[in-house]
């Protein structure tokens, strides 16, 4: 998908090993380590648009990043709102606050926006059953759906979807690397109370 903000083609300067050209100005990305491992983070104008962790390769995230978005971002700048040093905090246990931090949630639909805001409302160190999310939404059916827009976040851990959890408490999907362990640490991270709502 090329967005029509981000997909800016600058035909001077492809990206031969992914045939997808660099950004001419309107996406950036950084890459650092954290207590859990390696970070990626692109953003644009707007705000921040993908989160990658932990491991990732940089080649792996950026062929991702180029065919989402029709170009490769450029390396480097300062991501928006501090991200780096609350995420390098975050993943070293301290509980902090990502309010602050401009989002650009473009990659989903107005469904999946809805929920990935609705997480943001979970606090931390507690979880919410798919059910409550879907209920909060305004869609008390969509359950499935509500997962599924869980496993499309952009933008974990700042949109918590590793905070929802199955009806009855139980660790359900995690689309991040790690899956399920990598959910179950996070929560472990933040102290969690498995009790879901």
């Amino acid at each position: 998908m090329i967005n029509a903000e981000y997909g800016m083609r600058d035909k001077e300067t492809p990206n031969a090993e992914f045939n997808i050209p660099h950004s001419s100005g309107g996406l950036f990305y950084t890459s650092f380590r954290t207590a859990i491992g390696l970070v990626h983070v692109v953003w644009g104008t707007r705000g921040l648009l993908l989160t990658s962790f932990p491991d990732t390769g940089e080649r792996s995230f950026l062929k991702g990043v180029g065919e989402r978005f029709g170009v490769i971002p450029i390396k480097g700048g300062i991501p928006p709102g501090g991200t780096k040093g609350l995420l390098e905090r975050y993943f070293y246990g301290e509980k902090v606050s990502f309010s602050n931090v401009p989002l650009d949630l473009v990659c989903g639909t107005a469904f999946q926006q809805d929920v990935w805001r609705k997480l943001m409302e979970i606090p931390y160190g507690e979880v919410r059953s798919y059910g409550w999310v879907a209920r909060e939404v305004g869609r008390p059916a969509a359950v499935r759906a509500v997962g599924g827009a869980c496993g499309q976040n952009p933008l974990p851990p700042i949109v918590p979807c590793h905070r929802v959890v199955g009806s009855r408490g139980e660790l359900t999907g995690y689309s991040g690397t790690g899956g399920i362990s990598l959910k179950k640490r996070l929560l472990e991270l933040e102290r969690a109370t498995i009790c879901a709502r």
